[in-house]
């Protein structure tokens, strides 16, 4: 049986060419059969989906998610309809808000549990879903048109974000293995949306002990090689867990 008061977001923000995208898709219930565990939860799926606005114009994308299977845990799930929609595995995602307006879907009242992960999209091939029309990376402010509040639920996600980066190491998901500190730099100005001053991010971030030189540097490039850095993976995940204060 399927909660239909009761569904799941997921926001995945992707960091490529020095911009911040975020990951959406055109569902397709005709398609769901295959994914759902019976013929009820099908049907019950497909007669909520055909309410949805998305399903009526090509114009319209939406978050990963849907409703939840009354034998499924909120946690699991999330990261089942991600792998099965975009063949994205093992995603750490953080459950960060739950949406809850009584208007925020027309029809009928809808609890959604929202979460948001990073990734870096060089790493992680999209495959062709199963059960979507199309899954594709929109850059942050230059979203098409959602349906419902998904728009609201992006950007609350992208202030939770700006928040955390505050508190928490963030780069090992959306940096490739080696990278200069330009590039560190970068990411947290795009996911902070503010020009940071380079002398004082370079020394608190060399102050955490975070970062490890390997002693290489940048090749084929135009200008003066950068030195490239890699993440001291054991500092790395010690800071996730505890915290820091790196007020920028």
């Amino acid at each position: 049986m399927i909660l239909k008061n009761l569904s799941i977001d997921c926001v995945i923000f992707g960091f490529k060419d020095n911009k911040l995208n975020v990951l959406l898709w055109q569902a397709e219930p005709a398609l769901l059969e295959k994914f759902l565990a019976t013929e009820e939860e099908y049907q019950q799926t497909k007669e909520i989906f055909e309410k949805n606005p998305a399903l009526k114009s090509d114009e319209y994308w939406g978050l990963i998610g849907t409703h939840l299977p009354v034998e499924e845990d909120l946690d699991g799930y999330a990261k089942k309809i991600l792998g099965v929609a975009t063949g994205l595995k093992d995603i750490y995602l953080k459950q960060f808000k739950t949406f809850g307006n009584s208007n925020r879907i027309p029809h009928m009242r809808v609890l959604t549990v929202a979460y948001y992960a990073l990734i870096n999209p060089e790493y992680h091939n999209l495959e062709l879903s199963p059960i979507a029309k199309s899954v594709k990376w929109f850059e942050i402010d230059k979203l098409p048109s959602v349906i419902f509040d998904v728009e609201e639920i992006v950007y609350k996600a992208l202030r939770t974000l700006r928040e955390q980066v505050k508190y928490h190491p963030v780069g090992f998901h959306l940096l490739p293995d080696k990278f200069t500190l330009t590039e560190l730099q970068t990411m947290y100005e795009v996911i902070l949306d503010k020009e940071l001053d380079t002398r004082n991010f370079r020394k608190k971030i060399q102050k955490m002990g975070l970062l490890v030189d390997t002693g290489e540097k940048q090749t084929n490039v135009a200008h003066r090689a950068a030195k490239l850095y890699a993440f001291d993976m054991e500092i790395y995940n010690r800071l996730t867990e505890e915290g820091l204060n790196f007020s920028i």
